[in-house]
């Protein structure tokens, strides 16, 4: 059996994809998201029907054989999404004080240039005004950034779905995420009634964790000078997913 493998960032439907799968798959054996911790997801690779990790690039000639998927965002409004549920302090990591890497080793985060000693992110970015808040937090995501680059444009074992496309089409790309892995029909079945059970458009009334699955809010967001930041570091990842 190949390896069947869901690869997504932070902000970009990760609790939605565990509804489906663990609501399809019933079995909580079957599969296991391991966030950011590249180390335990190697470790534990073969031990579940399908195994998930965020924020990184694999190393695809350590898997033997694979069937990938990956859930894509357009990064900037990665960085307005995590800025807004960052700065509440929604996840224990984002109010460690002082951290250090290994605290944020969770979401393979970088501590960002403005954290001032005896802060927390979360502390950091209250103190803050919008434009410096939103560099801070793409700077913390920077890793992110750099892993889409890192990843092969054609590879017929993975496939990629954008946020943009997924929301409003669950069940159809569930259907197509199921096919990949080669789950037979009455488990796409169940798949597609999962998807729809949970669709991503109704978990802002049903989780804490969504602020507002909305696509293309950083362009009432961004700064016209973070806007020109962005760009400049990260233009070539927005050309490569199709983002203008």
């Amino acid at each position: 059996m190949p390896r069947l493998i869901h690869c997504s960032y932070h902000k970009c439907l990760t609790q939605y994809f565990r509804r489906v799968l663990t609501g399809a798959l019933r079995f909580s054996g079957e599969y296991r998201h391991f966030q950011s911790n590249i180390e335990a997801f190697y470790s534990h690779l073969g031990d579940y029907k399908v195994i998930s990790v965020n924020n990184h690039a694999l190393d695809l000639g350590a898997l033997g054989d694979y069937r990938i998927t990956r859930f894509v965002r357009d990064p900037r409004d990665l960085v307005v999404s995590g800025y807004h549920y960052h700065r509440r302090g929604a996840e224990k990591w984002t109010l460690v004080e002082n951290p250090t890497t290994a605290d944020w080793m969770i979401v393979n985060g970088r501590i960002p240039s403005s954290l001032r000693e005896g802060e927390s992110f979360a502390d950091c970015l209250q103190r803050l005004d919008l434009r410096e808040g939103l560099l801070a937090e793409m700077e913390m995501r920077a890793g992110h950034f750099e892993s889409m680059r890192q990843w092969p444009e054609d590879d017929p074992g993975i496939r990629v779905w954008r946020y943009e496309d997924i929301v409003g089409n669950e069940e159809t790309v569930f259907s197509e995420i199921f096919a990949h892995y080669g789950f037979s029909w009455p488990l796409r079945a169940l798949g597609r009634r999962q998807a729809r059970r949970t669709k991503a458009a109704n978990l802002r009334t049903t989780a804490p964790h969504v602020r507002d699955p909305r696509p293309g809010q950083w362009r009432d967001v961004f700064p016209a000078d973070v806007l020109e930041t962005f760009n400049e570091r990260y233009g070539d990842v927005l050309e490569r997913y199709g983002y203008e």
